[in-house]
């Protein structure tokens, strides 16, 4: 007998060390999203896409090359021109080049601050069906153990049916209740489905994967400094970085413009390839053609160039007031969520201590029944206010969770 009970319990030991080996934390399914996810990888891309534009708009304009062979021979003193061939190659105002390629800079900036923005809301994605589906398990396991009181109190129903002391009735309802129950444990299999789907969806891993939840979850502890959230808000959220480096690309565009407002320069070479004279022997007789060229192209139709740069203008301003309403509903959200937390924190409270009573009021009711019979209603209606009780810890505890989720999908970047 003692061999056995061993052997019972090291099977016990061992499935909750398996347990405990397979638990999938938090934070392991959340380095998955940062590894796995495609969202993050096709914006990654986009980024390497962006920053291949530099290349585009670094380099000069092509050069030109002619080449002409004259239907009328023109006649030079040194003899007839055969044949011209030019080259030439123009130069954009100094640092236009280098402008242009500040703009792409600029704009891939603020294409990978949007990996940031986009990986904070996939974290709280995870993390808010990670509590659901720890909330999940927490209404199984308290539903199991109500089943467990009311299949005790069926078998003391059915005791006192024989007794006489209680009716058919008693036993009818409890069953009623059991059935209801157990019809509930499937739904919430049902509904765990959904949150696992969605785990599996951000971290890429296969639909059928069963996330397997840590034992227990430490309650967040919320350390709230409304100004320290806005300042830090103000100068590092990847949404405030990503439109600072939107304004730095407006400030190169309005450089570019201005460069493109000034005169360009052109270097050039012409050749012509001359014939000797047969009537006469002048000296340097067919000599070649050889003419440098300089060119300045000037800009006189620059309206369209002020335009842009008074429109940038503009956009730079929408751009400030666009930073200040970010942060300003930023600040909104996280003192609602802090009500939340605060909330869930008196609601686990309140269930909690209600609990201990009510037990105490079951207990007294359960061991009255038991001898005499009497009290059943009452007995089903404190076992059902039990039920909702302990529901209601971990409903708060969710609230929390998802409340402290939301604050850090603000703050926590």
């Amino acid at each position: 007998m003692k061999i056995i009970k061993n052997i019972f319990l090291f099977s016990i030991l061992l499935s909750l060390s398996i347990k405990s080996v397979n638990a999938q934390s938090l934070d392991s399914l959340l380095q998955l999203v940062v590894d796995n996810n495609t969202q993050l990888k096709s914006i990654e891309l986009e980024y390497q896409s962006v920053l291949e534009k530099k290349n585009q708009v670094n380099q000069l304009p092509n050069p030109q090359l002619g080449v002409g062979i004259p239907a009328l021979r023109p006649e030079t003193r040194l003899g007839p021109q055969m044949m011209m061939v030019s080259a030439s190659q123009m130069f954009p105002w100094f640092g236009t080049l280098k402008s242009k390629e500040e703009v792409v800079i600029s704009m891939s900036k603020a294409k990978y601050e949007q990996i940031s923005v986009v990986k904070l809301d996939l974290f709280y994605q995870v993390k808010s069906a990670y509590y659901q589906l720890y909330f999940l398990e927490q209404k199984q396991a308290i539903i199991k153990e109500n089943i467990d009181l009311f299949e005790s109190l069926e078998s003391i129903s059915l005791a006192k049916v024989e007794s006489g002391q209680a009716t058919l009735a008693d036993v009818l309802r409890v069953q009623t209740k059991l059935q209801s129950l157990r019809q509930q444990l499937l739904m919430i299999d049902n509904q765990k489905l959904v949150f696992e789907s969605n785990i599996n969806e951000l971290t890429k891993q296969p639909t059928s994967t069963k996330i397997q939840l840590e034992d227990s979850l430490v309650l967040p502890v919320l350390e709230y400094d409304l100004a320290t959230f806005k300042s830090k808000i103000e100068s590092n959220h990847p949404l405030i970085t990503q439109i600072n480096y939107q304004i730095e690309q407006s400030n190169n565009t309005i450089t570019v413009n201005s460069n493109m407002n000034k005169p360009t320069l052109g270097l050039g070479l012409e050749y012509s390839l001359v014939g000797q004279r047969t009537d006469a022997n002048p000296m340097n007789n067919g000599r070649d053609i050889l003419v440098p060229k300089v060119m300045l192209s000037i800009p006189i139709y620059r309206k369209s160039y002020q335009a842009k740069i008074e429109e940038e203008k503009l956009i730079q301003q929408s751009l400030e007031v666009k930073k200040e309403t970010i942060t300003d509903k930023m600040i909104s959200l996280i003192i609602n969520y802090k009500a939340d937390y605060d909330n869930g924190l008196l609601e686990k409270s309140l269930y909690q201590n209600q609990t201990s009573t009510i037990q105490m009021t079951y207990d007294i009711l359960l061991s009255e029944y038991s001898s005499s019979g009497k009290g059943f209603e009452e007995l089903l209606m404190i076992q059902n206010q039990l039920i909702d009780l302990g529901l209601g810890v971990y409903q708060a505890e969710l609230k929390i969770n998802i409340a402290t989720a939301n604050i850090e999908r603000i703050i926590l970047f």
